[in-house]
């Protein structure tokens, strides 16, 4: 394997540590909100999906940048060819 994919799938793990801790956080905001009822859960919840949805984000792009060697842009790069025909 290439360094270049070493590198990656060293850096795709230490993305993975992460999710799994974010993960982890929403779960036991959902639980205290659900607790409580406090709504300030909630936003825990919301900004830690956020995060989670970043970290995936994060994947892709170093994938597609190997692949590729580039990554998407554009103010539409998020949609996909079959949403614009």
């Amino acid at each position: 394997m290439s360094e270049r994919v070493l590198k990656l799938a060293c850096r795709i793990r230490d993305e993975t540590v992460e999710l799994t801790r974010i993960t982890e956080r929403v779960g036991r905001a959902w639980k205290s909100a659900n607790r409580s009822g406090d709504d300030l859960y909630l936003d825990s919840v919301a900004l830690n999906i956020h995060g989670f949805y970043d970290g995936l984000e994060s994947i892709l792009l170093k994938i597609a940048s190997l692949i590729d060697g580039a990554v998407p842009s554009g103010a539409n790069w998020h949609e996909t060819s079959s949403r614009n025909e």
